[in-house]
């Protein structure tokens, strides 16, 4: 009697645990890459959001190719996760994989990417802005003359779009005669950044300066220009831990910080709510920060460009900043600043 009862009690655990199993909530992650630093960063912020939230996240990588990540964004959709999270490679051309989710009833979320897909959610920032900002500050440094070289993503890509339009249409109408030598996609590779700035370096021996769309791109064109010699300065985005000592020093004239754990949690936390049936308008924005040592803000003051800035001591506070910033407790509506 005994055995038989043990045995119904353990049948009657089995039934009550199968529905929780059968409930876990599990986000797929297409991601563009999850070897570049920020991209590893959003990871692991992202999976601190996961176990905040109760849910799975699943990480894949495209490594660079639009037709993996179809292909990644596919396979989610056959496996019914709960939602599905993009960083798109091309932001038109992952429409239908997208439309393909939607009618499996999965949200959508384009990470840092508007795509007008119909009823997905894009997690966006001010990029034009932002991005104008750090043309500004690199034409006032330079007093309005000189050669500089732009490092972008990949053509297509919203993000690297818009940084690359804000920064190119503020340097032409503002600071005609500081020459854009070159506008070179990378595909977030540092081996392509250390290649073009290297180019750039041998071809214009005269170069200032070199913008980028993202931080790790900045870095890498540092390594070669400083092995060449070359004391260049530089404006960036994503608030990179590594450009802490070019801030300090002043060669990095202005960074943009998102922050690569902030976003991966944020991104994360969106979707689980998503999952859990919560309201959230289709455009959700994150606050950003700008970036710069006091010396160099004090001087683009002098230069007559003010803004509000952190320096990187309060960074590196804020880039980690997101737990109770955007944590399960806190409401929906903190989920976006709005714009």
């Amino acid at each position: 009697m005994r055995t038989i009862l043990k045995a119904s009690i353990a049948l009657m655990a089995l039934a009550l645990a199968t529905p929780s199993l059968a409930a876990e909530k599990v986000l797929g992650v297409a991601a563009i890459d999850l070897q570049n630093s920020f991209y590893v960063r959003m990871k692991e912020a992202g999976d601190v959001a996961a176990k905040d939230y109760g849910v799975k996240s699943t990480w894949q990588s495209a490594e660079g190719s639009l037709e993996k990540q179809v292909g990644i964004i596919e396979n989610f959709v056959n496996q019914h996760v709960s939602a599905i999270l993009i960083d798109p490679i091309d932001k038109n051309a992952v429409i239908p994989a997208i439309k393909k989710a939607e009618a499996a009833g999965i949200p959508v979320i384009t990470m840092g990417n508007k795509v007008e897909a119909g009823e997905n959610y894009s997690t966006l920032y001010p990029d034009y802005d932002n991005m104008a900002m750090v043309a500004r500050a690199i034409g006032k440094f330079l007093d309005g003359k000189g050669e500089i070289g732009l490092l972008v993503g990949s053509r297509g890509n919203f993000v690297s779009d818009t940084r690359e339009k804000g920064f190119v249409d503020t340097m032409k109408k503002e600071f005609p005669d500081i020459k854009i030598v070159g506008v070179e996609p990378t595909g977030w590779d540092a081996a392509k950044a250390t290649n073009a700035a290297q180019t750039w370096l041998t071809t214009y021996p005269d170069l200032k300066g070199i913008a980028c769309i993202s931080d790790s791109l900045c870095l890498a064109a540092d390594s070669v220009a400083s092995s060449m010699g070359s004391n260049l300065i530089y404006g960036g985005y994503d608030g990179d831990a590594e450009m802490k000592d070019l801030i300090d020093s002043g060669k990095m004239v202005l960074d943009v910080l998102t922050g690569a754990y902030r976003v991966g949690y944020w991104n994360v936390a969106v979707a689980a709510r998503l999952a859990n049936g919560e309201k959230l308008p289709k455009d959700l924005y994150m606050p950003t920060y700008f970036v710069s040592s006091d010396a160099t803000a004090e001087k683009l003051k002098a230069a007559g460009l003010t803004f509000d800035h952190i320096n990187t001591d309060k960074e590196a506070i804020e880039a980690k900043n997101y737990t109770e910033q955007l944590g399960p407790k806190v409401p929906a509506s903190q989920m976006t600043v709005g714009k």
